[in-house]
């Protein structure tokens, strides 16, 4: 009897036990746990376009494009520059700071893929005219200011946007494609997005276009090994 006593009290004890353990463990505060955010890293990528006699802007594979409402608040009107530059380029991955770069195109030099509308009302949306060649009115030129990495592979850009003889300071998001290596030479793509308005910023006067018009260029350059 005293035997089958102590194996009820030795059970009785151990749900005892075990329900003051769960209790406790269950009042017990979350933990917090902490996960560490990834460590983004830049590369050591350098190219200097017109010091660099390997360096070679690869205008082909290139481009600036347009989009804007049509007629202020319709479907997109797209378009791109043909013709387009670089006075300098220079960009170093490892330190942001010490990217630059200066482009421009011909804003009459339009390519939409309709002839009446690039040698016609496009012509004269933009102010410019196809006999245009440096006139300020036709020229657009960007200028970087300053360059902070934002991310992987990304930047935000301070830059000056002259148009329309007029200079603007704006903001833009650069960024480095990557580098395709071969046998004889590396390829290196860029690109830049911005916004500008038109109308209210650089005197366009022109019931075809939205003020809002959004620019995205692209550009490779080739450095020979």
């Amino acid at each position: 009897m005293k035997s089958q006593f102590r194996t009820y009290l030795y059970a009785i004890l151990l749900m005892l036990f075990a329900t003051v353990g769960y209790i406790v463990s269950c009042t017990q505060k979350d933990t917090l746990i902490i996960v560490p955010e990834p460590v983004v890293q830049s590369g050591n990528a350098k190219l200097d376009f017109i010091t660099d006699p390997k360096v070679s802007f690869d205008k082909a594979h290139s481009n600036v494009g347009w989009e804007t409402a049509y007629l202020g608040g319709l479907s997109l009107l797209t378009g791109r520059f043909d013709t387009m530059g670089f006075t300098s380029f220079h960009f170093d991955e490892a330190i942001p700071a010490n990217t630059s770069f200066e482009a421009w195109v011909w804003v009459n030099k339009v390519n939409t893929s309709e002839p009446g509308r690039d040698k016609g009302c496009l012509q004269t949306t933009f102010g410019v005219n196809t006999g245009m060649t440096t006139e300020a009115a036709n020229v657009a030129i960007v200028k970087s200011k300053s360059v902070v990495f934002n991310g992987d592979k990304g930047y935000t850009v301070k830059f000056d946007f002259t148009f329309h003889g007029v200079t603007k300071e704006l903001t833009g998001n650069f960024l480095y494609d990557g580098k395709i290596a071969a046998a004889t030479r590396n390829t290196y793509g860029f690109s830049l997005y911005f916004q500008i308005l038109a109308k209210t910023d650089f005197g366009i006067v022109s019931n075809n276009i939205a003020d809002l018009v959004t620019i995205k260029c692209s550009a490779i350059f080739r450095q020979t090994l």
